[in-house]
């Protein structure tokens, strides 16, 4: 564990200068939108499931148009937790079986009437594709958990949550603040420990 934060170390310190703010919620609005998008991306519809939420959907995509990384995206409309409209979540898709995108999502809060997109949050600055399949741990080691940082926010972001559940695996993230989280079972916990210390 000690390698694993001392490399989390040195890729929050090449990364923390490219923060920028995002639009944040508290804790638990982050776990149930994690744990909700998970739900709602195994969905037929994805969320899209009446003429406005379809409206919505179609909101964002336009909004997102020249923004998105060169991968596939499915979209996933929740409800806004401040009761105004929608999210509408461009969520990656990796290329090959076992993918799981950590980092590459986007997030765009859309009117109640879904036609007007009022801000999009790019939820990290490039991407980040886990594969289940691969393993680069040494000959008799095997992967345990994911760690990552992360520019973005001064917490772990909604879509983490969904990639834990996605690959069934933690992920440790560090954030701007230095500060090291633990996403697990849809729960995020604070550590009490900063990046580069011990």
């Amino acid at each position: 564990m000690r390698i694993a934060l001392a490399a989390l170390a040195i890729l929050f310190s090449v990364s923390s200068t490219f923060g920028s703010e995002i639009r944040e919620f508290d804790l638990k609005k982050i776990e149930r939108l994690g744990n909700e998008l998970t739900r709602v991306s195994q969905t037929r519809d994805k969320g899209a499931t009446d003429p406005v939420r379809k409206r919505a959907k179609e909101t964002a995509i336009a909004a997102l148009q020249g923004k998105l990384f060169d991968i596939h995206y499915d979209y996933v409309v929740l409800n806004d937790p401040d009761g105004s409209g929608f999210l509408v979540y461009a969520l990656g898709k990796g290329s090959k079986p076992g993918d799981t995108v950590v980092h590459g999502h986007f997030r765009v809060s859309v009117s109640a009437d879904g036609q007007k997109a009022e801000r999009t949050d790019a939820l990290s600055r490039g991407v980040t594709i886990d594969n289940k399949n691969v393993d680069p741990s040494p000959k008799g080691y095997h992967k345990v958990a994911f760690v990552t940082a992360t520019v973005v926010g001064s917490k772990p972001v909604e879509t983490l949550i969904y990639a834990s559940n996605s690959m069934k695996m933690p992920i440790t993230v560090a954030t701007p603040n230095g500060r090291i989280w633990e996403i697990e079972n849809g729960k995020i916990k604070d550590t009490g420990k900063s990046a580069g210390k011990k």
